[in-house]
């Protein structure tokens, strides 16, 4: 799946609403990109339930921590490369449990990497991720959404 956040079409009949108005014309815009158009909210991968943008990581007193926003996601149930992220709150930090997991894409294949390999790497698709958190707020599961 790719992310787009606006698809070329409907740029295209916003810029031709636009043009109209500005020029006082009485064109209405093309409205072919909405219809049929249906969104539902992304399945995240089994035991997760959450989503949210990876901003930074660092090492802090010995332990990792990331800097993210919390988001929903919804995709377009007639093109899953069509996929939206929407900010649900502020950032914040967030720290790990010992033993957390971390799965990234390397290429098209999973890799399971320490929580400390974030630190030093860049990521090849997206900062995007599905996570769990245990009771305390620490991440215990962290798994990149895949998006070619």
């Amino acid at each position: 799946m790719n992310h787009r956040y606006v698809s070329g079409a409907a740029s295209l009949a916003s810029a031709a609403a636009l043009v109209a108005v500005a020029s006082g014309a009485a064109v209405a815009a093309p409205q072919t990109a909405a219809r049929g158009t249906s969104w539902v909210p992304c399945h995240a991968p089994t035991g997760y339930r959450h989503f949210f943008d990876l901003h930074s990581a660092k090492k802090t007193g010995g332990k990792v921590v990331v800097r993210v926003t919390p988001e929903t996601c919804k995709v377009n149930t007639a093109n899953d490369e069509d996929v939206v992220y929407t900010p649900s709150g502020a950032a914040r930090s967030l720290g790990f449990a010992r033993g957390a997991t971390v799965t990234v894409y390397e290429g098209n294949t999973t890799k399971k990497v320490t929580p400390e390999w974030l630190t030093s790497h860049q990521l090849g698709n997206t900062p995007h991720f599905a996570y769990r958190v245990d009771g305390k707020g620490l991440i215990t599961a962290l798994e990149e959404i895949y998006h070619p």
